[in-house]
Formats: structure tokens, C-alpha cells, sequence
């Protein structure tokens, strides 16, 4: 059951005390001569203007904030989606769908708590610390999988299904390089692994490295186009 993103320096400046008593004095000496009454006028009639301006402003202001609402709920700006989940050996009747808790939590992580017991007890048991891989993998601890994934493969090296699914686990912590490493390898060991090369079109595809990613799907198809694995690759090549 294993699992296929200064602050500018502000200047104070000082007032000159005598030019700022010469301007009071100043300000304090300047008559306000009154207003006539066609001035009154002619600034009644002007309000209107004023405030149709004001209005056209906030319309126009209104108007962009709609503008870009829409254009960024249409998906304008966003990146390529990429394809949910990835296979795994164990896992060829469906795709992962991004869920770690694919069991019950509280007996999962009994079983793991339980399994790590065994593995230290029995070191040697590379069934049990596979089994242990597989349960963490599917629960989502990648990091963790990874480190139980790795010393599994120093015990056994060249087995294809666990190197996939140790690149699906790289996969799942964005490390795409060891994820494109693992999986490239297994591909070596068995040149038509069909999962390792639908896997490496959905990596290549989060690296937005399209055109990689349909030849991987291509292959995929050309492997076995009858597998659940083959027709998820024609169903995104159809669709990307």
C-alpha cells in the first residue's frame, strides 16, 4: 500500500524659529478681505462640477477594482495545475489523490508505533522495515518513509518498485531532483517500469517542463495503453 513560494531612511527636518515667527507674523498682519456676493455664486455653481468629478473618480476606481476581480478569479495569473497524485507500485487500481490518511489515523499510527518496534528489535528484517516504509509513505511522513526507504535500499540495493516509491516521496516534499533521480534509476534497472515513467511526467510536469513531461505520458501509453496507469497518461495528455 505504498503511495504513487527597506525601509527608506525619513529625514526630520528642523524649523528655523525666526522664519517660522516671521511667517506667523506675517500670516497674522494679511486681511482677509470678504467675499462678494457674485463670488458667492460662482462657487455654488462650481460645487456641482466638483462633486460630478469626485464621482466620475470613484466610478472609474470602482470600475478597475471589478476589472481585476475578475481577471484573477478567471486564473489569469496562475501557474499550470499539476497533476493530482502520483502512482506507486502497490497503487495501480487509482491515483493518490493528495490524502495521507488513506486509514483509519489512530490504527495507522498504532501500526507504525508497532512496526518500528520490530525494526529495532529485528534490524535485519528488511520485510518488516519495508512494510514500515510503505505504512509511513502512505500516511503522508515522507521525510520519515525517505530515511526508512533509503536504508532499505543500502541492505538491497536495485529494486526498482522501492526506488519509485522513494522518488514519489521526494516527489511529495517538492525535492524534485532526487525524486527525477530515484525514479530514472529504477527505469535503468527495468527499462519499461510503466509507473516510473508516469511519474516522471507528472515531476517534470510540476517543473513546468511541459513538453518532458507528454513525451514521459507518451511512453507510459505505449508500455501498456490498457492499464489503469496507461489510461490515467492518455487522459492528461488529452487534457494538458
Amino acid at each position: 500500500n505504498s503511495c504513487g513560494v527597506k525601509l527608506s531612511k525619513v529625514k526630520v527636518v528642523k524649523s528655523n524659529s525666526d522664519h517660522a515667527e516671521k511667517t506667523v507674523d506675517a500670516g497674522a498682519k494679511s486681511a482677509n478681505p470678504k467675499k462678494t456676493s457674485k463670488q458667492k455664486k460662482n462657487e455654488v455653481k462650481d460645487a456641482p462640477k466638483q462633486l460630478n468629478m469626485t464621482k466620475m473618480l470613484y466610478i472609474v476606481i470602482a470600475l478597475v477594482i471589478v476589472a481585476l476581480v475578475i481577471v484573477i478569479s478567471s486564473g489569469t495569473f496562475d501557474s499550470p495545475k499539476v497533476p493530482s497524485g502520483s502512482f506507486s507500485q502497490g497503487n495501480q487500481s487509482g491515483v493518490n489523490q493528495g490524502n495521507p490518511h488513506t486509514h483509519d489515523e489512530l490504527e495507522s499510527f498504532k501500526e507504525i508505533e508497532k512496526l518500528q518496534k520490530e525494526v529495532e528489535a529485528n534490524p535485519q528484517n528488511m520485510e518488516i522495515l519495508l512494510k514500515l516504509s510503505h505504512l509511513l509513505n502512505d500516511n503522508g511522513l515522507y521525510e520519515k518513509a525517505i530515511e526508512k526507504y533509503e536504508l532499505y535500499l543500502r541492505n538491497k540495493p536495485n529494486i526498482p518498485d522501492v526506488l519509485v516509491d522513494l522518488g514519489v516521496c521526494y516527489y511529495n516534499i517538492k525535492d524534485f531532483d532526487n525524486a527525477i533521480d530515484r525514479m530514472s534509476k529504477a527505469i535503468k534497472i527495468e527499462p519499461k517500469h510503466q509507473i516510473a515513467h508516469f511519474n516522471l511526467g507528472i515531476v517534470n510536469f510540476a517543473l513546468n517542463n511541459i513538453d518532458t513531461a507528454k513525451d514521459w505520458w507518451k511512453k507510459t501509453i505505449e508500455i501498456d495503453a490498457s492499464t489503469s496507469v496507461g489510461k490515467k497518461a492518455q487522459e492528461l495528455l488529452n487534457t494538458k
